[in-house]
């Protein structure tokens, strides 16, 4: 089928203008002319190459899985209005949502907070113990596939989902559907799926954005499949709380993944107060992995040993990813707002990260205006130096202010142009009203100097926005 725009589906939907394509499918704004509303249409695209029988196979669990979807009645799920033939081929038609996609979020803030990914990840869980209670799989989980929409966090494309219990093979043997990246290292091997595959994409979705970027490389996908399958997560860096829960949501054994309702637990404790939960965990028992509508098996989600290795650098030390043995029980990462030792990649409270971004900044100043050889800041007279201390206090403070969660790029140019017009500020105006121009500032005043130190100062002051937790308002 090739639709266009104008064109009637079902003799009901009209297609107004193109707004998604991916792999399985192209998305369309519609209009519902017999209830006057809008819609999203999803046209079903038929991969080359399939014979007959294969067609009328993927046609046949396109079909069920939509009437699947359609039985779902959850704000955090895309609501699935009609299933529609148009030109031999089944359409969906759905709720249509207005919402910015976690992955964008992603590239346009980095890493997000520890506690935001936690509450996303908790709205992602409820939505999916209610499918797989339903006996659907989504297998797809990815950041593209959640929205953000005011409060409603919404998985969407449950177009590839897969009924758990299907008694029908509607797939062919092997074949991967999904996105390898997030996708579970038994879905990748071609095992059946279940529920606990979506905990994993859940893990590896909720990774990507509390870290910025996925757990798992690969210059080819056939890396990037290996990797899943054989290698264990980049250690975490910024996971705080939820390092411990990532652990064990991506573990290989699919037996000691967390059940949906320790996951939901533990994602709620850290959304509530920013630290890990301290709970007993039962030891693991080789049962096999059943749908959530039935009896969860007795398992067993453990905690990672930390990273002992030094900081290097002033970088928090990475945290590992690798499950601990048997017996173990939960234990927390450490405290929301109080990161020490090897838990430096700990959640930072707002007030501690304003502490830690005024620190970085003076010493930043200071080291700029001591050791590059146009400043003098150490060699300040000493009836000079409490006037000097309050410039350069007040200047580091300002810019430790919590700034918004611009591009990184963005942010970039605007410390730097800040600290110029600050700069400038300080010294044409406040210094000469206040001090009638008696006293000094450490700082070279030949212009390209003040603007190499100025560059410098606003990259280190843009860095400690970057990197320390906490430090985004919006």
């Amino acid at each position: 089928m090739e639709a266009v725009s104008g064109a009637l589906i079902g003799g009901r939907y009209q297609l107004v203008e193109l707004i998604g394509q991916g792999g399985m499918g192209r998305v369309w704004r519609g209009r519902d002319k017999a209830l006057e509303r809008d819609v999203a249409v999803k046209e079903v695209l038929l991969p080359q190459g399939l014979s007959s029988g294969e067609r009328d196979h993927f046609l046949q669990r396109v079909a069920r899985e939509a009437r699947a979807a359609a039985r779902l009645n959850h704000p955090g799920i895309i609501t699935v209005h009609d299933v529609v033939e148009h030109e031999g081929a089944p359409v969906i038609v759905m709720e249509l949502v207005t919402g910015t996609s976690l992955a964008a979020l992603i590239a346009q803030d980095g890493a997000l907070p520890v506690q935001r990914v936690a509450e996303i990840g908790a709205a992602m869980l409820k939505a999916l113990q209610l499918a797989h209670a339903a006996g659907i799989i989504h297998r797809d989980l990815k950041p593209d596939n959640v929205l953000l929409m005011g409060d409603r966090v919404i998985i969407t494309d449950f177009g590839i989902a897969h009924m758990a219990d299907a008694t029908t093979a509607l797939t062919r043997t092997g074949a991967v559907i999904g996105t390898p990246a997030y996708m579970s290292p038994e879905q990748l091997e071609g095992k059946p799926p279940a529920p606990a595959g979506d905990l994993w994409s859940l893990g590896a979705t909720l990774y990507s954005a509390v870290e910025g970027a996925p757990a798992f490389h690969g210059d080819t996908f056939s890396a990037l499949v290996i990797a899943v399958v054989t290698k264990e997560p980049r250690p975490p860096v910024r996971a705080g709380a939820l390092q411990p829960l990532l652990a064990a949501l991506m573990t290989k054994d699919p037996a000691r993944r967390p059940t949906a309702e320790q996951a939901l637990s533990a994602l709620d404790e850290v959304a509530r107060t920013g630290a890990a939960v301290l709970a007993p965990i039962p030891t693991p028992t080789p049962t096999a992995v059943v749908s959530s509508a039935a009896p969860a098996p007795a398992g067993a989600w453990l905690p990672p040993q930390p990273s002992h290795a030094p900081s290097v650098g002033g970088r928090p030390p990475a945290q590992s990813l690798r499950p601990a043995g048997p017996g173990l029980h939960f234990q927390p990462t450490a405290a929301a707002g109080a990161p020490t030792g090897a838990r430096a990649g700990s959640a930072v409270s707002p007030f501690g990260a304003v502490v830690l971004r005024f620190i970085g900044c003076m010493a930043l100043l200071w080291a700029i205006g001591s050791v590059l050889p146009w400043n003098y800041l150490d060699t300040v007279p000493s009836e000079f130096l409490p006037t000097v201390l309050a410039i350069t206090g007040a200047f580091s403070l300002i810019n430790a202010v919590p700034r918004p969660r611009w591009h990184p790029a963005v942010a970039w140019l605007v410390f730097v142009l800040f600290d110029l017009a600050l700069y400038f500020a300080v010294k044409q105006v406040v210094v000469p009203a206040l001090f009638h121009g008696e006293t000094e500032t450490g700082l070279s005043e030949v212009p390209s100097e003040m603007v190499i130190n100025l560059l410098l100062y606003g990259t280190g002051a843009w860095l400690l926005w970057w990197k320390i937790p906490g430090s985004r308002s919006t």
